[in-house]
């Protein structure tokens, strides 16, 4: 069975009740999907690290996260640094939107 929660709870790093975009559960699986665009120069590259934070924290529950960017106007190495942790980390996927798209379509197709 295959489901998608918008708009899911979850308890973040400082302990409240958070909301990501979505929740996936599939076959057993449950998948934070995350999505930070960044379309012009400000703030939304610095959020990248709570971001991972809060993956670790659910990774640990047995989940999976993953992290969609978006956008022109991230800072000089912002992608770099949370690809580098993807990288080390399991189960913690960085995509561009056409990478998710492929992703996802093989998730759900298999």
């Amino acid at each position: 069975m295959t489901a998608v929660i918008k708009n899911a709870p979850y308890v973040s790093i400082y302990g409240h009740r958070a909301r990501i975009e979505f929740l996936l559960l599939h076959q057993g699986r449950q998948i934070l999907i995350e999505v930070k665009r960044q379309r012009s120069p400000g703030s939304t590259d610095e959020k990248l690290p709570y971001v991972y934070e809060n993956a670790l924290a659910n990774l640990a529950l047995g989940r999976e996260f993953v992290l969609i960017v978006e956008g022109e106007g991230w800072r000089p190495g912002a992608i770099t640094w949370i690809k580098t942790k993807a990288a080390e980390t399991k189960n913690f996927t960085v995509f561009h939107p056409p990478q998710f798209y492929q992703w996802i379509d093989a998730q759900i197709a298999h």
